[in-house]
């Protein structure tokens, strides 16, 4: 029976290999979202060629108003948070015992990722009225690592709402 204290560190049930999959699928998919965010954070600042084949957006929006937090560019963030959860996963599918702490820390950057995703994504279709395929490409990236965090923490006994 799992521990009532939703902080506890306590080893999770499910260790063997295979429970771990979602992780090792969520550092793969991180790894992909960093080199999207990185490309765009290095394009922001060095003017690379940026070809826009599948949308044909994304100039108008990363070039938006938008784009940016005061002189930092929306895709610096993103290299930042697929690093963490790049790092994350790589921990928590490499540790000796998984814990419950880590697996809802782990869900909640994931559904934090989700929600910006959605309001970015809904900025660039209602208000900037353009897409951009790097956009589209990282908040796939986000939903993706979503959904390996909901792989997660079920994994680790508790319900989604917890």
């Amino acid at each position: 029976m799992p521990p009532s204290n939703p902080l506890s560190t306590a080893p999770l049930p499910g260790t063997k290999p295979a429970h771990r999959a979602p992780l090792w699928w969520a550092a793969a998919i991180a790894l992909a979202g960093f080199a999207d965010a990185a490309y765009l954070t290095v394009d922001h600042y060095i003017t690379l060629p940026l070809p826009c084949t599948i949308l044909h957006g994304c100039e108008k929006v990363l070039t938006s108003p938008w784009s940016m937090v005061g002189p930092i560019p929306l895709a610096a963030f993103g290299v930042a948070f697929y690093l963490f959860a790049l790092f994350a996963a790589l921990y928590l599918a490499t540790a000796p015992a998984l814990s419950r702490l880590l697996a809802r820390a782990f869900f909640g950057l994931t559904l934090i990722g989700l929600l910006f995703s959605v309001a970015f994504e809904s900025i660039q279709a209602f208000i900037i009225r353009a897409l951009c395929m790097y956009c589209a490409g990282s908040a796939l990236a986000t939903l993706l690592l979503f959904i390996c965090g909901m792989f997660v923490l079920r994994r680790s006994g508790h319900e989604f709402a917890a």
